[in-house]
């Protein structure tokens, strides 16, 4: 199966936030955040975790993926 260019991070980090699932994020602290993806860029997430939006460092970041819920 031919890969585009684009990274993996990204193209999951893209998927995540067009699809508004709702993810878990453990942070390297073991700290979590649970939200939606507002956006991303090279360096930070921004997740929306009920009314307030975070930005994280992805270096900060351990882990992340769906929690399987549909609300934050």
């Amino acid at each position: 199966m031919a890969r585009s260019k684009g990274s993996i991070q990204d193209e999951y980090l893209k998927r995540m936030q067009e699809k508004g699932v709702v993810v878990r994020i453990v942070m390297v602290n073991a700290k979590e955040l649970v939200g939606t993806i507002g956006g991303f860029d090279a360096f930070t997430v921004l997740v929306s975790v009920g009314d307030v939006e975070v930005m994280v460092y992805k270096s900060a970041i351990a882990v992340i993926g769906p929690t399987g819920s549909d609300k934050p």
